[in-house]
């Protein structure tokens, strides 16, 4: 009886082993700080002021990421103002008119974002996209286009 009880637990261990073996998942890599850009405004009257505002994401909390990017504001879109930002040791430079070098670092899990205010003086629809962004390290590209489009103002 001793020695069918040790069996039996021998194989419950064996069978217990195997499910263990078999329902366990590969293990996944933490997802990459990633950057997304927006416009604060769908429809703006032409000659208004708004932002394109790019926002630093960290899943990975314990990670400092260090980031750095360059963007090139749509023909037609103007700054009228200097860029801000929430990150640390950030760094906005303005490369030619029109044209950001940004680099900042980002730490923990809570984003930050950089503000570059925007402006036109003509009607239009303005995107920012990925491919307008170069030069990008540390973070995974926009997944989407930010747009903003510039109407006349109606009279009231």
């Amino acid at each position: 009886m001793l020695n069918q009880r040790r069996a039996l637990s021998a194989l419950l261990a064996v069978v217990t082993a195997g499910t263990l073996v078999t329902t366990a998942q590969p293990a996944q890599a933490a997802p990459q700080p990633g950057l997304s850009a927006a416009y604060s405004a769908r429809i703006a009257a032409v000659g208004s002021r708004w932002a394109l505002v790019f926002t630093v994401t960290n899943a990975d909390a314990p990670l400092v990421v260090a980031f750095s990017f360059g963007v090139s504001l749509p023909n037609g879109v103007t700054s009228p103002a200097a860029a801000t930002s929430t990150c640390a040791a950030t760094t906005v430079q303005v490369t030619s008119p029109g044209d950001y070098s940004i680099s900042g670092a980002l730490t923990g899990a809570t984003p930050c974002t950089i503000t570059v205010p925007v402006t036109s003086a003509a009607e239009g629809n303005y995107a920012t996209c990925a491919d307008d962004i170069t030069g990008l390290t540390g973070l995974t590209a926009p997944l989407r286009c930010a747009s903003i489009a510039f109407v006349a103002p109606y009279a009231s």
